[in-house]
C-alpha cells in the first residue's frame, strides 16, 4: 500500500496518475490519485517471496503536487526490505511536452484529427512511455525528467518569458520558487529538448518571429550553467521531430534550429556538448499508412513516434562511449570560462595552481576555506550569478542561507577561484 497526499482534482483531466512495476513488469497501468491524503492498494495476494516494487507517478506538473508519504505492507509477516543497489548510470531528461508525453496514449492517423482534444488530458499522458524514460531503461540508466508542456526556453508558447524552464529549473515545484533543488542528482547525461514552444507563436505571423540571437543566447547561458552544476556530464542537443522548413513557410525552422545547435557545440568546444536530430515521426506523407505512427493529442507524438524518437537517441548514446558513473571523480567547476565570465567575472581554476576547498560541503551552518590559497576576499551568489554575501575570513556563516547550490568565489592576486556549495 502507499500513502499519497495528492493536490489535483481528482478528474481524468486533471488529477496525477501513477503506474505500478512489480518484479519488472505492469502490473496497473494507471492509479488515479483523488484529492487529499489517502492510502492506495497498489497490489494484493502476492507469494511470500521477495517482490520488487515501482511506483512510477506519470503525469506532469500541470496535474498538481503530489506527496509520495510512504509504503505500507498488510498480511502476515511481510516487511518492507531495503532499497537495491542502483544503476551507476545517471540520465536527466529537460524538456517540454514532448518530454512529458503529452497525449501519447492517444492515436490519431492525421494532426487535424488529433486537435479533437487540444488540451491537457492528464489520462492521456504517460511519462513512463515518453522516449526519455524508455530510453533510460534500455540502457538501465537511472534518470529525472525535467518538463513542462507549453514552456520554452526563452518563450513559452503563450509568448511569455515567465516560469520558462529555466527560470523555474531550480525549485522543486513548478511555478513555485520558494523551495530550491539541491541539484544532487548528478547525471551523466542530459537531454534537452526545448524550443518547439519558443517557436509554436511564428505559426500566426511574421511580426511574432523568434529573436534568434536571444534565444540561442538563453541557450547557450543554460547549458554553461548545467555544465557548471555538473561538470562531467555531456549534453545531447535535441530538436527536428516536430519541426520542418516547410511549414510556417516562411520560417525554415529546422534549419534554424540546426544552425543554433550547431553555434553552442563550437562555443563549446570540448566535446561535451553535442545534438541529436530527430526524426520527423508522425506523417510522412509517403502513401504508405503503414510509415505512419500518427499522432497523439494535438499534434503531438504518439507511442509510435516516441518509440522511434527513444531508438535514435539509444544509438546516439550507445555510440558516444561514455564513462558512466565518473561524477564522484569530477572537478568542482566545469571545464568551460564562457559562463564565469559572463556571470562572475572569474577565471577557471588552472589545475596546475593551489585549489579552493572549502569544508564541510555539504555544510548545514559555517564554511571553512582552506589555507592551501590566499584569501583577499570571498562572496557566495546563487546559481543565476547574484552575491548574497561578502567576506574576508576563512570562516563563514551559511546558516541564514536556505537549503540549495551556490557558487563560493575567493579573489587573490587579481584572480577568482570559484567551486559550488551545497547548504543543506
Amino acid at each position: 500500500m502507499a500513502v499519497i497526499n495528492d493536490l489535483g482534482n481528482g478528474t481524468d483531466a486533471g488529477a496525477n496518475f501513477y503506474k505500478v512495476i512489480i518484479d519488472g513488469a505492469v502490473y496497473t497501468e494507471q492509479v488515479k490519485m483523488l484529492s487529499g491524503e489517502n492510502t492506495y492498494t497498489l497490489a494484493s495476494g502476492l507469494t511470500s517471496e521477495t517482490h520488487d516494487l515501482k511506483l512510477i507517478k506519470i503525469t506532469e506538473g500541470a496535474s498538481g503536487t503530489s506527496i509520495f508519504k510512504g509504503f505500507t505492507v498488510e498480511g502476515g509477516t511481510q516487511t518492507l526490505l531495503d532499497l537495491p543497489s542502483k544503476s551507476n548510470k545517471r540520465i536527466e531528461f529537460i524538456g517540454d511536452s514532448w518530454t512529458c508525453g503529452f497525449g501519447n496514449l492517444s492515436q490519431y492517423a492525421t494532426g487535424n484529427e488529433s486537435m479533437t482534444i487540444s488540451n491537457y488530458i492528464a489520462k492521456n499522458e504517460d511519462n513512463y512511455y515518453a522516449w526519455g524514460p524508455k530510453s533510460a531503461r534500455a540502457l538501465n540508466a537511472q534518470y529525472q525528467v525535467t518538463a513542462s508542456s507549453g514552456r520554452g526556453l526563452y518563450r513559452n508558447n503563450t509568448g511569455s518569458t515567465n516560469n520558462t524552464l529555466p527560470l523555474n529549473y531550480d525549485y522543486i515545484l513548478e511555478d513555485d520558487h520558494t523551495v530550491q533543488y539541491d541539484h544532487t542528482f548528478n547525471p551523466d547525461i542530459i537531454v534537452i529538448h526545448l524550443g518547439t514552444n519558443d517557436l509554436a507563436l511564428e505559426e500566426n505571423g511574421q511580426q511574432y518571429k523568434l529573436d534568434d540571437g536571444v534565444f540561442e543566447k538563453t541557450y547557450l547561458d543554460f547549458i554553461s550553467k548545467l555544465l557548471t552544476l555538473h561538470p562531467c556530464t555531456q549534453v545531447i542537443i535535441c530538436f527536428g521531430n516536430s519541426k520542418s522548413d516547410s511549414w510556417p513557410t516562411w520560417t525554415k525552422q529546422l534549419s534554424r534550429l540546426r544552425t543554433i545547435a550547431d553555434n553552442i557545440i563550437n562555443i563549446h568546444n570540448k566535446g561535451n556538448v553535442t545534438k541529436l536530430e530527430l526524426p520527423y515521426t508522425a506523417e510522412k506523407w509517403t502513401g504508405n499508412s503503414a510509415e505512419d505512427c500518427g499522432y497523439g493529442d494535438a499534434w503531438h507524438p504518439s507511442l509510435c513516434s516516441h518509440e522511434e524518437m527513444s531508438q535514435k537517441l539509444v544509438e546516439k548514446i550507445t555510440s558516444m562511449n561514455l564513462n558512466w558513473g565518473n561524477q564522484s571523480n569530477c572537478p568542482t567547476l566545469a571545464d568551460t570560462s564562457l559562463w564565469m565570465n559572463t556571470h562572475l567575472n572569474a577565471t577557471p581554476i588552472n589545475s596546475k595552481k593551489k585549489n579552493l576547498i572549502a569544508y564541510p560541503n555539504p555544510t548545514t551552518a559555517e564554511l571553512f576555506i582552506s589555507d592551501t590559497i590566499a584569501v583577499d576576499q570571498w562572496s557566495i551568489s546563487n546559481i543565476q550569478g547574484g552575491i548574497l554575501k561578502i567576506g574576508v575570513n576563512r570562516k563563514i556563516n551559511v546558516s541564514d542561507l536556505k537549503p540549495g547550490v551556490y557558487l563560493l568565489s575567493v579573489r587573490n592576486d587579481h584572480n577568482n577561484k570559484v567551486i559550488r556549495i551545497v547548504k543543506k
